[in-house]
């Protein structure tokens, strides 16, 4: 006779499956803050992927598997830092890394909202200033060519990113606030 009904170990495998998809990109998010290092960030991803993996059966079901995670993540950065350190490259104090580490849970429940706030407040921006953003954000060209090519100097440009660093921020600042009655 064939049932319907899942084993408790598939069950709990699934589970399993969709909390670590689920918090892929709060990982990634984590990773890339703790260790400084965008390009960095997948590949240390991906070992704390296999990490967890390996001790799925350690993780107790109805706890909270992005914590799990993040300590996981800490450690596999703080291992990525030691290596990259014995490079002579200048990397964190474990201290401050461990004072990210407990503050970013409380940080990553923002970043939809922050998000959401973000494209609104570009949407505002006028269409020179957004090429502005685009290139100094998703270009690989330097700051240098836009300046030739737009015939403005590399400080008139230095200092419009700073002014629209600080216009977005208070942008989203406004755009998080609670309105009051």
């Amino acid at each position: 006779m064939q049932t319907d009904l899942a084993a408790p170990e598939e069950d709990s495998l699934d589970e399993f499956v969709r909390e670590l998809t689920h918090c892929q990109v709060d990982l990634f998010y984590l990773i890339r803050t703790l260790s400084g290092d965008f390009d960095a960030a997948s590949d240390i991803r991906q070992a704390v992927n296999i990490v967890l993996w390996k001790k799925r059966s350690e993780f107790t079901l109805g706890s909270s598997f992005r914590n799990w995670a993040f300590q996981v993540a800490r450690f596999e950065v703080k291992h990525y830092l030691r290596t990259r350190s014995r490079s002579r490259v200048v990397a964190f104090d474990e201290a401050l890394l461990d004072l990210f580490a407990t503050e970013f849970p409380a940080v990553v429940d923002e970043l939809p909202e922050r998000r959401r706030a973000l494209t609104d407040c570009l949407s505002q921006v006028t269409e020179k200033d957004s090429e502005l953003i685009r290139h100094r954000y998703w270009s690989s060209q330097s700051l240098e060519d836009l300046a030739r090519s737009t015939n403005r100097s590399v400080g008139t440009l230095k200092a419009r990113l700073h002014q629209l660093r600080a216009s977005l921020k208070r942008c989203i600042e406004s755009k998080l606030q609670p309105e009051l009655p």
